[in-house]
């Protein structure tokens, strides 16, 4: 049942209009002026306001302009209620987007249009719906509901930017199931599946509310660590992989030819950080460079980052960065599974977008 907000000065026009739409099944709400319609209106958030142009104090102009501004009820539609005679009233209503009915009002006239606009009300509504499963869809993995790697990409980006911004560090951290082709061989993709949902789980509970956390494709994650320098992404790397360590996975079939009901797998994780010069305990100040005391090595200064980053297409940087994370998950691979190798990542001197700055 729609619940309609009247908003009428005069208690007899209210009171007619009122139960003009009781006698339609409305659930009406009345308010005898400006300020009661809007306490009414944001306590109520009703379907639609029937609103009065002329009423002391507060116009219904005024009311709408009030409703507009608040997020709650800016989307709630207003049919304006307005003598027959003032036709620059009824103009205005237009322009403001708004329908309108007269005074003296019949009420035929007075249902088919609030029919019409609660229709389109209704439509909007499931559009928007509509819209938002759409954008989902487009960002979000089916199988395990985290973000897919179109997002992550996005995502990365963004965190560059502002990681540049406020000179904070950013950690990549990639994720590969060991062994996961031989759990589809053996047990069948419905227990696949569930691994994969599985180990998406234990991501989520590990995450934090400002980290991104995806399914990167097959059986490779992606965690996203704003303001998060080495220590902090090889703890974060090192909690998932002894989650998923302990995991006891019940088998859907039951259990196989060995008697077992559960199944565990591991982990392999590689972690790239991008640390800011400033947050290196290892790092010196010479010739303008920051230098890694342990290798020598030049840092791209911290200043010259904010420079390319705020004036330069960011895809190299962030392609750079993956590129990063996913040698270090193959050599976290190669050298046994099941364990967490990380590194400190230089931004590359030979990359175009910082080559121009300096």
């Amino acid at each position: 049942m729609a619940l309609i907000l009247v908003v009428e000065d005069d208690p007899e026009i209210n009171s007619l209009m009122a139960l003009t739409l009781r006698v339609e099944n409305y659930d009406v709400t009345q308010a005898r002026d400006g300020a009661q319609g809007i306490k009414l209106a944001c306590e109520r958030l009703p379907d639609l306001i029937l609103l009065d142009v002329m009423m002391p104090r507060m116009s219904g102009y005024e009311v709408a302009n009030a409703l507009s501004k608040m997020p709650e009820t800016k989307h709630i539609p207003i049919i304006f209620v307005t003598a027959k005679s003032e036709m620059e009233d009824r103009v205005r209503g237009l322009e403001m987007g708004f329908d309108y009915v007269c005074k003296p009002f019949a009420a035929p006239e007075l249902l088919a249009r609030v029919r019409v606009v609660l229709r389109m009300k209704k439509l909007q509504e499931e559009l928007r719906v509509s819209n938002e499963q759409l954008a989902q869809v487009a960002t979000t993995d089916a199988l395990t509901g985290l973000c897919n790697r179109r997002q992550f990409d996005r995502d990365l980006e963004d965190e560059l930017h502002r990681a540049a911004r406020f000179s904070q560090s950013l950690s990549l951290i990639t994720f590969d199931i060991d062994f996961f082709k031989a759990v589809n061989d053996k047990w069948g993709h419905a227990q696949g599946d569930e691994v994969l949902r599985a180990f998406a789980r234990v991501l989520e509970d590990a995450k934090r509310s400002i980290d991104t956390v995806a399914r990167l494709g097959g059986e490779e994650f992606g965690a996203l660590l704003p303001a998060t320098g080495h220590e902090g992404a090889r703890a974060f790397a090192e909690k998932v992989r002894v989650s998923i360590e302990k995991l006891q996975l019940p088998l859907i079939a039951g259990e196989d030819e060995n008697g077992r009901e559960t199944i565990s797998i591991t982990v392999s994780c590689g972690a790239a950080v991008l640390e800011h010069p400033e947050n290196k305990e290892e790092v010196v100040q010479q010739d303008g460079l920051w230098v890694d005391r342990g290798e020598g090595k030049n840092i791209v200064p911290a200043e010259v980052i904010a420079d390319a980053l705020s004036n330069y297409n960011l895809s190299p940087l962030a392609r750079e960065l993956m590129h990063s994370a996913d040698l270090l998950l193959y050599r976290a691979k190669t050298e046994g599974r099941n364990r967490v190798v990380s590194s400190l990542v230089e931004l590359p001197d030979a990359t175009p977008e910082i080559e121009r700055v300096r």
